[in-house]
């Protein structure tokens, strides 16, 4: 079970089913799941967490999501279901995060997420892992076939990381310092099959900072 929490005290636009786009960490690490698992999305976006058994349960959560993703990890953990949390805020505080939820995974998901799995079902899990940056040339496509029927518009990466640092910015440190491009075919295979007519794409500077970078964006386009 991958749970996307929303904020018991949200407030402003995020209340707008139009500007609210998908979880698409959950999607990714969905796609990363061996096939012999069944995996399903629970997004707070659309319907109020309800308790429903799992072998498994992992978040993704914004520091504005926090407490409810904590709430929502203690019913698992009082009913001994194993949790685990990804995402930025976890990563920047891996030991408070560890107080509520079983396992913390620091960084990405590409690189660690099956290790996970793996060691879940050899009952060795690690209190924390720390994925290494990932290299985009052979990414997982989001399972966007896991979210709920009611969002506006989809969502796609083409680049990730940052060579700045700007004081106020998180991504070079969740992101890393480096500019890294996906594959065209890979990301224009993502935006081709995105069902709405509008798509949002997230990247943090999607021309980059260098001639390769532009020639990227120019490529996608």
């Amino acid at each position: 079970m991958l749970i996307n929490p929303v904020s018991e005290r949200r407030k402003g636009l995020v209340r707008v089913k139009e500007s609210i786009y998908p979880p698409m960490a959950l999607a990714i690490v969905a796609a990363l799941t061996p096939d012999n698992w069944d995996v399903e999305i629970h997004d707070e976006n659309f319907i109020p967490f309800e308790y429903k058994e799992a072998d498994l349960v992992a978040f993704t959560s914004l520091t504005a999501t926090i407490n409810r993703c904590y709430k929502i990890a203690a019913e698992y953990r009082k009913a001994g279901i194993v949790t685990v949390i990804g995402g930025i805020h976890a990563s920047m505080l891996p030991e408070e995060a560890g107080k509520y939820i079983d396992v913390v995974v620091i960084g990405e998901a590409e690189t660690i997420w099956k290790k996970v799995i793996d060691d879940f079902e050899h009952n060795r899990l690690a209190k924390i892992y720390k994925a290494p940056l990932p290299s985009l040339n052979d990414t997982v496509s989001p399972r966007i076939d896991l979210y709920p029927p009611g969002y506006t518009f989809g969502s796609l990466q083409t680049t990730r990381g940052c060579p700045m640092k700007c004081e106020f910015c998180s991504v070079h440190t969740f992101n890393g310092s480096k500019y890294r491009l996906r594959p065209i075919g890979q990301a224009v295979a993502d935006f081709m099959a995105i069902p709405h007519e509008r798509a949002f794409i997230v990247d943090d500077n999607f021309i980059g900072y260098s001639k390769k970078s532009r020639e990227h964006a120019l490529d996608f386009f």
